[in-house]
């Protein structure tokens, strides 16, 4: 089993917006424009979105990637993971799909995300457990229900 890199987490402020910009080009663009268009004040938007739910992944003092777990009634909501492409299939992102599974078992709901289809990250997902619950044309719904069930916890 190969090592996962050491990295931390710290809140996303204002300054990392053009950073995580940044990371939506090189990691999402190329799969947006082959299937669904780049539009660029759009892109700009959701990287700013929800701000305070983002955390910059950094292994050491290195900016590598941004991680938005959004809180909601029904669940947590996994909006945006991101990791620079030569920090990628280092573990970092099974690390984070993993403690965000752990928070939402410890919490009793279910994990939510959009995916676009066809990608490896799809398969990755159903490696986890979660399942397709809305189709959409370029992309879809995914869901993953708690598995612990604390009746067995007495």
């Amino acid at each position: 089993m190969e090592q996962t890199t050491a990295f931390t987490l710290r809140p996303a402020t204002e300054e990392d917006i053009e950073f995580i910009y940044d990371l939506r080009i090189k990691t999402m663009k190329p799969l947006f424009e082959s299937i669904m268009g780049w539009n660029e004040t759009d892109e700009r938007g959701k990287a700013a979105d929800e701000l305070a739910n983002a955390e910059v992944i950094m292994v050491g003092e290195k900016n590598v990637g941004v991680i938005k777990v959004i809180p909601k009634t029904e669940g947590l909501h996994l909006h945006q993971m991101q990791i620079l492409p030569e920090f990628q299939n280092h573990g970092i992102g099974a690390e984070l799909v993993r403690r965000t599974l752990g928070h939402s078992e410890h919490m009793q709901m279910p994990v939510s995300l959009y995916v676009v289809k066809n990608t490896p990250a799809m398969d990755l997902y159903r490696k986890w457990g979660f399942e397709v619950t809305e189709d959409f044309e370029h992309h879809c719904m995914m869901h993953r229900q708690p598995r612990f069930d604390r009746t067995m916890d007495v």
